[in-house]
């Protein structure tokens, strides 16, 4: 059972979610104001230049003499790495570094070193949903017990434990007592992660404010980043990594039953009402749905 108290709360108004002068001021105050995921180090190796669109702005990232260099037409941005994910910041007048963003967030995620894997999977779709559900849905401990009933039902909810970490979120719910973490089917194909323990092998879920959601498991390290492209509509970016040898075909057909239909399911189902006069949000249990009210904090700091 969950208590009801207004700790938890639902903080954002509807247009937040549905308004093209909401979407426009977002990404300035936003995201042209934050450290952005744009790739892997992988993906350097693989082409000359990174290409993407932060806040309505192209940004191109590529090695010159061994060096990252950053320019969103010519005018140079701040780039650097962690954990060979490559981030961007539009404003080098605010931007602290990297690592200082981050805060104890590395520390805090079990001991993965997603760099020292390889990417086995990638797959994008588009969410006809805005971002912030998406995000919301991810923070939602709540809601595992009831959209994910059956996909997530090897994992013990109710010992699950959460925490900020400045404007980032961190989750880990260990296996059930009655789940055989030795059996090859709860391996899906992949193999163990060197240097991550049993303590790690249950369900992590992480969230690199604004975007970037992640989960890791028994022997995979999954980002998950949702890029808003429309006021309603966004694009969800999965890439796996694992240990070389892996098999992510099992892992990635799980991914998309759990994050393209389950959860997108829902978050697109919240669009279709969330521009009613009538919509409205009820109490939110106190605890499991706490992390939705600190993600609509960051963001109302951020607009502010």
């Amino acid at each position: 059972m969950t208590t009801l108290a207004p700790s938890a709360q639902w903080l954002l108004p509807s247009e937040a979610y549905w308004s093209p002068e909401w979407f426009a001021a977002e990404q300035q105050r936003v995201f042209a104001r934050c450290w952005n995921l744009v790739g892997t180090l992988d993906d350097l190796c693989d082409a000359t230049t990174i290409c993407g669109v932060i806040a309505g702005r192209s940004v191109a990232v590529r090695i010159e003499d061994g060096v990252l260099i950053a320019r969103s037409g010519r005018e140079p941005v701040m780039v650097d790495v962690w954990a060979g994910y490559v981030f961007v910041h539009l404003d080098p007048s605010v931007a602290t570094p990297l690592a200082q963003w981050l805060g104890e967030f590395p520390d805090l995620i079990g001991g993965f070193r997603p760099d020292r894997l390889i990417e086995v999977a990638r797959h994008r779709f588009e969410l006809p949903a805005n971002w912030k559900f998406f995000v919301e849905n991810h923070v939602d401990v709540y809601h595992l017990w009831y959209l994910h009933e059956r996909s997530l039902g090897a994992y013990d909810h109710h010992r699950a434990r959460w925490q900020e970490v400045g404007p980032h979120w961190v989750f880990y719910e260990p296996a059930r007592a009655d789940v055989d973490t030795r059996d090859e089917r709860f391996w899906r194909g992949l193999r163990p992660i060197e240097g991550v323990g049993e303590d790690r092998w249950g369900s992590g879920a992480h969230l690199i404010f604004p975007n970037v959601t992640l989960a890791t498991g028994a022997g995979f390290f999954m980002t998950y980043q949702c890029v808003p492209v429309a006021p309603d509509r966004s694009v969800v970016d999965i890439r796996v990594r694992a240990e070389e040898g892996s098999d992510a075909s099992d892992m990635l057909a799980m991914s998309r039953e759990i994050i393209e239909r389950e959860d997108g399911a829902a978050c697109a189902a919240l669009q279709d009402a969330v521009s009613s006069p009538w919509f409205q949000v009820g109490p939110l249990a106190v605890e499991h749905e706490r992390p939705i009210t600190c993600f609509h904090r960051s963001i109302l700091r951020a607009m502010a």
